[in-house]
C-alpha cells in the first residue's frame, strides 16, 4: 500500500472517530456555569486528605481594601486561592526574615493546613480572590493565631 494511501486511511479513521464522538455528545438545556476567576499556579498543587474520612469544601470570596490585612491565622485544611484583582503580600510565620511573597491578579497561592501566615494588601486597589478550602467536617475554615514575633506587626 502506498504511503499516501495509508496516511489518508489513518486520517479518515481519526475523522470518523471525532465525528462519532460529537454525534454522541449530549448538549445541556437550561443549565449554565459562570467562571468566577481563572488563575495559574506557579507550583504543582497536591492535596492529600485522609482516605477514610469525609471533608467539607468551602468556597469563599475574599476582599481586602488597600492597607487591609488578615491578621495572623492558619487553616485546618488545604486552601487554594485564585486572585481576581489586586496584589497582596503574604508573610509566613516561620520566616525569620519576615520577607513577603507577592501574589497578583491571575495568580494562585496555596495554604497548607496549620501554617501560620499574615496577608496584607499593600497596594492601592482592592484585593479580590476566591478561596477554596478542603476542611475537616464541621470545623471553621480559619484559626486565629498570636503573632509569631518574626515581623514588626
Amino acid at each position: 500500500m502506498p504511503r499516501t494511501r495509508a496516511i489518508n486511511i489513518v486520517v479518515g479513521v481519526a475523522f470518523a472517530a471525532v465525528a462519532a464522538t460529537a454525534a454522541w455528545a449530549t448538549p445541556g438545556s437550561a443549565f449554565s456555569t459562570t467562571a468566577l476567576v481563572r488563575s495559574t499556579a506557579a507550583v504543582r498543587i497536591n492535596i492529600k486528605t485522609h482516605p477514610h474520612t469525609l471533608n467539607d469544601v468551602q468556597v469563599q470570596s475574599v476582599v481586602g481594601q488597600p492597607g487591609g490585612y488578615s491578621g495572623w491565622h492558619s487553616h485546618p485544611g488545604y486552601g487554594i486561592v485564585a486572585v481576581r484583582a489586586g496584589t497582596v503580600a503574604i508573610y509566613d510565620g516561620d520566616d525569620p526574615t519576615c520577607t513577603p511573597r507577592y501574589v497578583s491578579a491571575g495568580e494562585v497561592f496555596t495554604e497548607e493546613p496549620g501554617h501560620v501566615h499574615f496577608v496584607r494588601n499593600e497596594g492601592t486597589v482592592p484585593y479580590e480572590a476566591y478561596a477554596t478550602f478542603v476542611l475537616p467536617v464541621g470545623v471553621p475554615s480559619r484559626t486565629d493565631a498570636p503573632s509569631p514575633g518574626n515581623c514588626p506587626f
